[in-house]
């Protein structure tokens, strides 16, 4: 029987562990996440979008969105850059349905296509995209470096990897009320209208158990990317994370 978040806390979980209950978690909360997204974050996390999308380069044509889940980001880069053909996967496929919905109500099916695909085996070849996004996505994979790598992998040289993720703000005061907020906001409101405590339990818990932003930048280093750059959004509750393919 898969362990749940009553029976140990998530950084007991094996690496098979969490990736089960982050499929099991993201199966349940389809329904309601786009609307918790935006209640949770007080609509921020448009905001945090735009700032992404304004970030693909410039002469991009292809763009990688991983973990793309309900669509959001890659339907902010279709409407930002009409150049751009995008392609989203996610190993959790219920999530992409409402993304197919979207994409088609906005007219942008031509431009964007979903397929399901794991983080850690995507299904393209070597430098076949300008970029490759993920956002909060990220601290849902035990191995972060796998994950980056093969994101390097299937982006061009000189293209980018970015990867938008909450984490504690540095101001102590911040992080003691984000803190708060996370352990005792964000459980009851998600439970409240979803009905799913598991789902709003771990949600607070894959942020608390991230990255600090600087451990996230030699990361990226670590795995070869160059010119890292780290932009706190929103008093540093959330950055992007980016580096350059060499």
């Amino acid at each position: 029987m898969e362990p749940t978040l009553n029976d140990k806390p998530l950084q007991n979980f094996t690496p098979n562990e969490r990736i089960a209950l982050v499929k099991r978690i993201f199966n349940s909360v389809t329904p309601h996440y786009d609307l918790l997204n935006r209640l949770m974050s007080a609509r921020q996390d448009v905001r945090w979008r735009k700032f992404t999308a304004k970030r693909i380069p410039t002469d991009a044509t292809r763009v990688l969105d991983v973990a793309t889940g309900t669509g959001d980001l890659a339907i902010e880069i279709a409407h930002r850059r009409p150049q751009v053909q995008i392609a989203g996967v996610d190993f959790v496929e219920r999530m992409m349905r409402p993304a197919q919905t979207k994409t088609v109500a906005r007219g942008l099916n031509g431009r964007i296509a979903y397929a399901a695909g794991d983080a850690l085996a995507l299904p393209f070849r070597d430098d076949e995209f300008d970029a490759a996004t993920i956002a909060f996505g990220i601290r849902n994979i035990p191995d972060r470096a796998a994950a980056l790598r093969e994101m390097a992998r299937v982006v061009k040289p000189g293209g980018k990897v970015m990867v938008l993720e909450m984490t504690f703000p540095k101001s102590l005061g911040l992080r003691r009320f984000f803190e708060w907020y996370l352990n005792h906001v964000m459980p009851v409101v998600g439970r409240t209208i979803s009905g799913n405590q598991e789902a709003y339990r771990y949600l607070p818990a894959s942020i608390q158990d991230f990255l600090h932003p600087d451990e996230l930048a030699r990361l990226f280093s670590e795995v070869g990317l160059s010119s890292v750059k780290a932009f706190p959004l929103t008093l540093g509750i959330t950055y992007l994370h980016e580096g350059i393919v060499p």
